[in-house]
């Protein structure tokens, strides 16, 4: 079990916001990593990048925004930033997301094992629904921990 998703700060957990696009939705995410030093502003343009590229939609209501290739070099350490907006954001072909989770893993390996912990995460209807409407940034800084990749009752 990968510990990579171990130190998610409060900060980096936005409950119950309102976006009217998903640029808005990268935008914060990305002001936080810079903010923070984990990622330089050239991989929060590569986010934007990628979602012209491919959309980074998941699963019914949640997307996984994240850098191109070519800016894997500008993560300066692994981060996660969650946004919950429990109304909704149109991010493309229909889709409404509710919960963006951002992602910079600073090498292969790491960017893998962040994915594969939330996919973890986001398989069961219960937690991405835990995570749409939680009001605590403890509950969602704990889902998203390897221990609380077990579906909820």
């Amino acid at each position: 079990m990968t510990t990579v998703l171990l130190s998610i700060p409060p900060d980096h957990v936005l409950l119950n916001r309102k976006f009217v696009s998903k640029q808005e939705v990268i935008r914060a995410i990305g002001e936080i990593m810079v903010r923070c030093g984990e990622v330089t502003p050239r991989y929060v343009q590569g986010m934007f990048e990628k979602e012209d590229q491919y959309s980074t939609w998941i699963t019914e209501g949640v997307a996984l925004p994240h850098g191109t290739n070519e800016v894997k070099s500008e993560v300066l350490r692994n981060s996660v930033v969650v946004v919950q907006i429990p109304d909704g954001v149109e991010w493309g072909n229909g889709k409404t997301v509710h919960v963006a989770i951002g992602l910079a893993g600073t090498g292969n390996e790491e960017h893998l094992e962040l994915l594969a912990a939330l996919a973890g995460v986001l398989q069961h209807r219960a937690n991405v629904e835990r995570l749409r409407w939680s009001d605590s940034e403890e509950e969602v800084i704990g889902m998203l921990m390897a221990e609380g990749q077990e579906e909820t009752p």
